[in-house]
């Protein structure tokens, strides 16, 4: 953690990249300023990294940012799914299970199968996934052998909702299990007291935009943006 003021963020290895650092501006003091960022900017080009990322930003967030030098690595689709969208209820099947002990391995293996390098999870970021709101739930799709073919993380802080995470194995996508995953998500985070329900994916994933839209789910036109700097180059503050 870093700290300047009321200013704070989380701070962490990316992806099991030693090189390059994870920040994430904690929410509920604001929009980070650049001189919290330029603080956070010295401190880990201290601890030795050599390149930063951000977490996915919201315009009104990336001020501070770019006046220390950030520029945008990823811009993605935002959506969100009101409280007032009817939304079709989970079916019973295929039933979904906990993700206890081994099936957590399984589920970073789909990941890795799922996404591209940048975006996969390592263990880490799977424990920052799942700290990263007050609830959260996670659900796993089980295939032959009690092997995980599909997850979700959903979380839940206050009347805000999140997928944070979907995932089925490329080879049995287009079959419905995302979609089971989903409206099982949507379901909890409603029940739970959220009023709206956000998600984010890569500019170009069709097939995620196409099921997000089919449950109700309506773009906001700004969209977020993951955002870098490079620690090597730069005069920072000691």
């Amino acid at each position: 953690m870093i700290s300047l003021g009321q200013e704070q963020a989380r701070v962490g290895p990316w992806r099991a990249d030693g090189t390059v650092a994870f920040l994430v501006p904690v929410p509920g003091g604001g929009p980070a300023s650049a001189r919290f960022v330029r603080e956070c900017l010295g401190a880990l080009a201290r601890q030795g990294y050599e390149r930063v990322v951000t977490a996915a930003l919201a315009p009104e967030e990336q001020q501070g940012f770019v006046e220390a030098g950030f520029g945008v690595r990823e811009q993605l689709h935002l959506l969100v799914l009101d409280r007032a969208t009817e939304v079709p209820a989970p079916p019973a099947k295929p039933r979904l299970r906990r993700a206890r002990g081994r099936r957590k391995q399984g589920l970073l293996e789909v990941d890795t199968e799922a996404f591209e390098p940048f975006w996969r999870l390592d263990r880490a970021g799977l424990r920052e996934a799942l700290s990263a709101t007050p609830r959260h739930r996670t659900r796993v799709l089980l295939g032959e052998r009690g092997k995980v073919v599909g997850y979700a993380i959903c979380g839940a802080a206050g009347p805000r909702g999140f997928v944070q995470r979907l995932a089925v194995l490329p080879e049995l996508q287009g079959q419905g299990l995302g979609r089971r995953l989903l409206l099982d998500g949507v379901t909890w985070l409603r029940r739970v007291g959220t009023t709206q329900v956000a998600v984010n994916t890569q500019l170009g994933n069709a097939a995620a935009l196409a099921l997000y839209h089919q449950v109700g789910f309506r773009d906001e036109p700004d969209g977020l943006s993951v955002l870098s700097a490079d620690l090597t180059r730069r005069a920072l503050p000691r």
